[in-house]
């Protein structure tokens, strides 16, 4: 079987954690299968995915894409024109329809699988990844992104979503579609190479994320001025127009010398971060899941996280602990960041055991169970869609 990895939305060091959960599963397919596994991205990446999914058997190939996001065309774009202007059905659809022009065609008798949700799928022997739902819901509502994710749903042969949450988001919203909607569980994006390591910095709090506007780092930004004897490092892509927003904030005199924002960061280096973290902090407003938290898990880290319905639904099947605050109430996330560090010790067992459930989870298994869905897809869909029997364990055997 040839399977196409359709790559060509994400762009190296600006796509957080869709570009992160692409190259584990390239790592895990690499390993886990002997088809044929051809991989798509964008002209004048190709090093770049190379150095970050450096497979023996992946093929590649190099495709110009229209109007790339994560050029610095793209980050003017996203600068300076409204995001009710970005998200609009009108707008979505003139990107759509120059994608569609330059879209990466399939091989006959294999099937496509799209690990970013939000661009437009061909019919037929395609599998899309949907990895967050939040455009369909009203308080985070974006037009253009939420006809494409139905349009994708509707063409789609297979469509994937990796937690619980999402995944009972997708069969509310596509009940009809519920016959090959799959769980598939990835592991920690970044799991710790030896916890053993850890040496952690009075103080130091650790959000990896990008600079999404979701990501609500303004929030966390408010609390740390509340917390003069903290300091904070948010590793991650910088994406306008909040960037510039935020390292603006930064710069004032409250926060200055107490907050960096280093930017996209290799591994090696996003593992020193946490090993000296004191603990890690996730504000986010919406997320499929946290990696940054499943990270911190890894870690042996205490956790603090907003209310979002997501994060506490991560909680409950990891059996994890976190200090939870109001996600857009600066004292609230400031109070429970005290309480995380001021009894660290009960935050940080909690995390080890919640680790504990996922840490025997890895790319490779991840990979087989994709592997299992796309050669249902390609032999015609022949009985029951395959399930990932550890998405059993997440959800209490309900499927």
């Amino acid at each position: 079987m040839r399977i196409t990895v359709d790559a060509t939305p994400i762009r190296p060091r600006h796509a957080a954690g869709v570009e992160v959960f692409t190259y584990g599963l390239l790592h895990g397919l690499d390993e886990a299968t002997d088809h044929d596994v051809r991989v798509a991205v964008i002209r004048g990446t190709l090093d770049e995915w190379r150095r970050q999914a450096p497979g023996r058997r992946l093929r590649w190939t190099e495709h110009d894409v229209s109007l790339p996001m994560g050029n610095r065309y793209g980050q003017a774009l996203r600068r300076w024109l409204p995001r009710q202007v970005q998200e609009s059905v009108t707008v979505r659809r003139l990107l759509n329809a120059a994608r569609r022009r330059a879209a990466v065609q399939p091989d006959d008798g294999g099937v496509t699988l799209f690990p970013c949700g939000l661009i437009p799928v061909r019919s037929g022997a395609s599998v899309v990844v949907a990895h967050d739902l939040r455009q369909l819901l009203p308080e985070f509502r974006a037009p253009g992104f939420a006809a494409m994710l139905r349009e994708n749903v509707a063409r789609a042969a297979a469509v994937v979503v990796s937690w619980p949450h999402p995944y009972r988001q997708a069969l509310a919203a596509f009940p009809e579609a519920a016959d090959r909607i799959a769980m598939i569980p990835p592991p920690a994006l970044q799991a710790a190479p030896d916890p053993s390591l850890a040496d952690p910095e009075p103080g130091l709090l650790v959000y990896p994320s990008s600079t999404g506007l979701l990501k609500n780092h303004v929030t966390l930004l408010e609390a740390l001025a509340l917390l003069p004897e903290c300091r904070l490092v948010c590793p991650g892509p910088l994406v306008e127009p909040e960037a510039s927003r935020l390292l603006a904030r930064a710069a004032r005199p409250d926060l200055r010398g107490r907050v960096s924002f280093p930017g996209f960061v290799p591994l090696d280096e996003l593992h020193r971060l946490y090993a000296r973290a004191d603990a890690v902090v996730v504000p986010s407003r919406w997320e499929a899941a946290s990696g940054a938290m499943l990270e911190a898990f890894s870690w042996g880290l205490p956790v603090a996280c907003s209310d979002a319905e997501p994060l506490l639904a991560q909680l409950e099947f990891t059996g994890g602990e976190a200090a939870v605050f109001e996600a857009q109430n600066p004292r609230s996330c400031a109070d429970a960041i005290r309480r995380v560090l001021r009894d660290r010790d009960r935050y940080a067992e909690a995390s080890r055991r919640a680790n504990a459930r996922l840490a025997g989870r890895t790319w490779a298994d991840t990979a087989r169970d994709y592997v299992a869905l796309l050669e249902w897809v390609a032999a015609g869909r022949p009985g029951p869609m395959p399930r990932s029997a550890f998405a059993g364990t997440l959800t209490g055997g309900v499927r």
